[in-house]
């Protein structure tokens, strides 16, 4: 029963990595960007992966699973349970400040960063007496870099912190 359940989703994951696996590459003046795809393909946002796999594929085939009815309810349970867990991870802190008008500069900060990079998320955050704005959910330290060095510019004094982080999105 298991080896059934990882051949198919071995089989479903191939299929899946062919489709991500382009690159998109952005050229501008002096610049080549090298963007990695989306990790999964939005075709697949809020679908069961049990779902999926007993859909025909392609050419037609499909895979037929034989689990208990408990399986299913584990995995959704497993997959609700994730979003509100928390991983030790970084982040970019672009604002930090405690002066009188550290509230509002850092909402403008914030509004800002979202505006001009609306796939990274934001995060607010007031610890007497700091206002403090960091984006990004990083798993390892080189990740949150990239990042850093690709807003150093609008933001110089922008920084790297170890911070407990949300699962970043798929």
């Amino acid at each position: 029963m298991r080896k059934v359940f990882l051949i198919a989703s071995l089989l479903f994951l191939t299929g899946t990595l062919k489709l991500t696996a382009q690159e998109l590459i952005v050229t501008t003046p002096d610049t080549v960007k090298i963007i990695a795809p989306p990790v999964m393909d939005s075709s697949f946002y809020l679908k069961s992966i049990l779902g999926i796999m007993s859909e025909p594929g392609d050419g037609g085939a499909r895979v037929t699973l034989s689990q208990s009815a408990g399986m299913e309810r584990a995995v959704n349970a497993h997959l609700q349970a994730a979003g509100s867990r928390k991983l030790n991870g970084y982040r970019v802190r672009i604002f930090f400040d405690n002066k009188q008008n550290a509230r509002s500069r850092s909402q403008e900060v914030m509004n800002g960063f979202l505006s001009r990079y609306n796939s990274v998320r934001a995060y607010w955050n007031h610890e007497s007496p700091f206002f403090k704005v960091t984006v990004g959910d990083f798993r390892t330290k080189s990740e949150a870099m990239r990042l850093l060095r690709e807003i150093s510019s609008e933001y110089p004094s922008a920084f790297v912190v170890r911070e407990s982080i949300n699962f970043p999105p798929l």
